[in-house]
């Protein structure tokens, strides 16, 4: 399900330059047909009607998708988003350049395409006519941009709307009404951009990056008209009780007559109403509630993982770990049964009791080799169990398997 809205531009420049981002940041997916990279599309635009009485450079469509049908987050999606909006371009004008920059940063994320069509055929020479409007004309038999969207969704398996009367007047179908590098457009777009930042979860999160915006340079290198957003509460009326919003900007030109131009932000975009704005700071309020979920998940991920490696250091030998605990009681076994031989070796040695003949020096010797056997038993199992610290398990010798020195 898609809807759509028409506006003229004047200024192709202005337009390209809005929808693109000042740094070509905003479109997610772009498609056109002039070459050449950010700012082509407009110097044709103006190259085509420079020597001509148009007064339109452009024609400006928006084509906005339901989330249902299409994920922002899935680039897939976001593609076959930009594609619809490039065959809806050249259904409408198959002989005209376009060019079409997907967005998903509006009010509620969901996918929505501008397109750009340069007013200028290039088979006839001619300026365009046909779907100037929203609805069908019935003089002339002209069809508007939402019939001719309604068509191409049908061929594509995908919902159609409802017939709309009016429009929905968000900020983005709006900035047309509104003069280019008019006070009120610079009131439009700066307020839309700070509605759009993370930080603005609530009013006084707005008010602040409004204050930041204040010390930011113009395109002319000079700071920009101080702007401030003034939010008494009706006394009377039908929002008597309830809080308005009204615009005020540094007017240095001189279009209102005083030191500041004032817009009441409902005159501007439903959304720079207290209730549109709500909806960017739930959606901000819910971002930030998440990464904060997220980073609390990684600290505490990342605390386990240290109290294991505190548990390993305290519990291993040598900074190392025994895997397996009766190891751990096999060598304490080891270790006493080589002590008790080294105690009969010596008890031999110092007992004088068989005499000073031949056969107390077979024993003499028998006792030393006993004690050699048992030195070496102990370091051949001290030499396994620092293997198995090092390399991790190892399994238990069995009985009858060659093991240690014979005798």
């Amino acid at each position: 399900m898609s809807t759509t809205h028409y506006s003229p531009s004047a200024s192709a420049a202005d337009t390209e330059r809005y929808i693109r981002g000042k740094e070509d940041e905003r479109g997610v997916a772009i498609t056109c047909d002039v070459p050449g990279g950010p700012g082509a599309f407009s110097a044709r635009a103006r190259a085509l009607t420079q020597n001509t009485t148009r007064e339109v450079e452009a024609l400006h469509y928006r084509q906005s998708f339901s989330d249902e049908e299409f994920d922002p987050k899935n680039p897939e999606h976001v593609q076959r988003v930009n594609d619809l909006g490039y065959q809806l371009a050249k259904k409408m004008h198959p002989d005209s350049d376009c060019l079409v920059v997907s967005h998903v940063d509006g009010r509620g994320k969901k996918p929505h395409n501008h397109i750009l069509v340069l007013n200028h055929n290039n088979r006839t020479g001619k300026a365009l006519s046909d779907y100037r409007t929203f609805h069908d004309r019935k003089a002339g038999n002209q069809k508007g941009v939402q019939s001719a969207n309604d068509e191409l969704m049908r061929e594509h398996g995908l919902s159609v709307v409802k017939r709309l009367e009016h429009a929905p007047k968000d900020w983005e179908l709006r900035r047309e009404d509104f003069a280019e590098g008019s006070r009120d457009r610079e009131m439009g777009d700066r307020m839309s951009a700070a509605l759009a930042d993370p930080r603005a979860v609530d009013k006084a999160g707005l008010v602040s990056v409004i204050e930041e915006q204040n010390q930011q340079l113009g395109d002319d290198g000079d700071r920009v008209p101080r702007m401030r957003l003034h939010s008494p509460v009706s006394k009377k009326g039908k929002r008597a009780g309830q809080e308005t919003w009204t615009l005020y900007i540094e007017d240095r030109r001189g279009e209102s007559g005083r030191a500041e131009r004032r817009k009441r932000t409902s005159a501007l975009s439903a959304d720079f109403t207290p209730e549109g704005a709500q909806a960017f700071f739930d959606y901000h309020q819910q971002q930030k509630e998440q990464e904060h979920e997220r980073s609390t998940r990684q600290a505490e991920a990342a605390e386990r993982a240290r109290a294991v490696a505190a548990t390993a250091r305290q519990s291993g030998d040598d900074g190392a770990v025994d895997l397996d605990p009766r190891r751990r009681r096999g060598a304490e076994y080891e270790d006493r049964h080589a002590d008790r031989a080294a105690e009969e070796a010596r008890g031999v040695r110092e007992g004088g009791q068989r005499g000073a003949g031949e056969a107390a020096l077979r024993d003499l010797a028998s006792a030393d080799l006993n004690v050699a056997a048992a030195g070496v038993e102990r370091e051949q199992r001290t030499a396994r169990r620092n293997r198995v610290h090092s390399r991790g398990y190892e399994r238990e010798p069995q009985r009858g398997e060659s093991e240690g020195l014979s005798l």
